[in-house]
């Protein structure tokens, strides 16, 4: 019974550290993209390699602009405007 407990505990704090302090202060980076639609641009926050998604398309992402809807395809990598959050901070 107390391997049980100690166990739940360990994915409670394992699952707070992952989704929820991770996301937030971990190493992600800031793109700014802009849609060849509407012309309008938006910030797209990532963390490479969270996902076996991001991993697989690498560098480029399918996303539905937040301003008229389309989906296109972008290049996140090379419109980074920002450090990872890990390496501002050293």
């Amino acid at each position: 019974m107390d391997f049980i407990y100690v166990l739940v505990s360990f994915v409670v704090i394992g699952f707070f550290v992952f989704f929820i302090l991770l996301p937030r202060y971990g190493p992600h980076y800031v793109s700014k993209l802009f849609c060849p639609i509407c012309k309008r641009g938006f910030n797209f926050h990532w963390v490479p390699g969270a996902t076996l998604t991001s991993l697989r398309y690498g560098n480029r992402r399918r996303l539905k602009c937040p301003y008229c809807g389309q989906v296109n395809t972008f290049d996140i990598a090379s419109t980074r405007v920002s450090k990872s959050k890990a390496a501002q901070k050293t």
